[in-house]
């Protein structure tokens, strides 16, 4: 498997405060260990990370160390003395629109760390990588010089493992001209070409795909200003993945209840049509006792009927006794029929007629009725 090797070289430094800043972004790290801390744009810097930076400087004798705070100034000027000690060697004045310093990027594939150096964040560049970052640092020195390295400055702080190296385009002959060294894309292509042979070279496993920064010739600024549109994009689309994700739970959940008061629903229609027929039962038996009781009233109401018959009937006898004349008694005594005494009979009879009354008053009292007798004849 091959690898890509990007470089980038399209990042533009000119007269002004813009050094300044531009230095502080190289060399962060080394500001803040000397206590000097300033605000960075790069949303891609994680603060957590940056003392895992390292930043070294030209020493103008052929080596590269570790920039310090001279003078209580952030570390960071240091590139500004030695980029002021090469402009001193330009023999004529410096234009207005002058390029003083081109930041190279140069960049192991982040496929590469993810299979043979997967820890970097934590633990920093294995040997390996060491040697293959050093070696495009080596490429660097010898296509654009080393004394006109101002240094580099190795961020760990960010996505992927990255080597930024400054160069200030001073020629042999005493001229800033940054068109002797990127003279235009065909020569930009030539130089990433000759870059690859070299990492190829030092056993880096490089492929001939051109990246896409180093193909569009993005500036750092812009290259950034890409990486956050893809970036917020891709936050954004995960945004809204999960709020659909969200909303497609909340529905999960309100079917769910719908269908819990669904069945709640069903349960009820269930019960009130049990009710329903409960009541319609009731209502039924309700009417089967009212008619029964109507029955029973007019059933009372034809026993009261007679027995008010039988009082007269028992009120009248009673009057016809009352005139019956004294004779009466003696002819029961002396008269018989077939055989047995009137009396006996008579007796018998006033028995059956006060069985009878007894009978219509507990009916008239609403007791319960015993078998009707058949109601003997007057005898008299």
């Amino acid at each position: 498997m091959s690898y890509t090797m990007t470089f980038d070289a399209s990042h533009k430094v000119g007269r002004g405060g813009h050094a300044q800043r531009f230095f502080r972004h190289i060399a962060r790290e080394a500001d803040q260990q000397a206590g000097f801390h300033f605000a960075q744009a790069n949303k891609n810097i994680v603060p957590e990370r940056t003392h895992n930076n390292r930043t070294l400087i030209n020493d103008g004798a052929g080596d590269f160390r570790k920039l310090k705070s001279v003078d209580g100034k952030p570390p960071s000027n240091e590139f500004q003395t030695y980029l002021n000690s090469r402009l001193e060697t330009v023999k004529r004045p410096l234009r207005k629109d002058a390029i003083l310093v081109r930041g190279l990027i140069l960049q192991l594939d982040p496929k590469w760390f993810d299979e043979f150096n997967p820890n970097w964040r934590t633990h920093g560049p294995n040997e390996e990588a060491v040697d293959y970052m050093g070696a495009s640092f080596d490429w660097a020195t010898k296509e654009f010089g080393q004394e006109n390295v101002l240094g580099f400055s190795l961020h760990l702080d960010e996505y992927n493992p990255q080597l930024q190296v400054l160069i200030t385009p001073v020629t042999p002959d005493g001229r800033l001209s940054q068109k002797d060294f990127f003279k235009g894309p065909g020569d930009l292509r030539r130089q990433h070409k000759d870059l690859r042979e070299h990492m190829a070279a030092a056993g880096y496993d490089v492929e001939d795909r051109v990246t896409e920064r180093s193909r569009e010739h993005l500036s750092s600024s812009e290259f950034q200003a890409k990486a956050d549109r893809l970036r917020d994009a891709t936050a954004d689309t995960e945004a809204e993945k999960a709020t659909y994700e969200t909303m497609l739970v909340s529905l999960t959940n309100r079917s769910k209840n719908l269908d819990q008061r669904q069945v709640s629903l069903s349960t009820r229609e269930t019960e009130l049509a049990a009710v329903r027929a409960q009541v319609q039962r009731e209502r039924e038996a309700a009417e089967e006792a009212r008619r029964a009781a109507t029955t029973v009233q007019a059933a009372a109401q034809r026993a009261r009927e007679e027995a008010e018959q039988e009082r007269d009937q028992l009120r009248a006898t009673n009057e016809r006794l009352q005139h019956v004349p004294p004779e009466f008694e003696t002819w029961l005594d002396r008269r018989t029929s077939n055989g047995e005494p009137l009396r006996a009979l008579y007796q018998a009879d006033m028995a059956r007629r006060r069985a009878a009354r007894a009978e219509v008053q507990r009916l008239a009292d609403g007791g319960p009725s015993q078998p009707r007798r058949s109601r003997p004849e007057a005898s008299l």
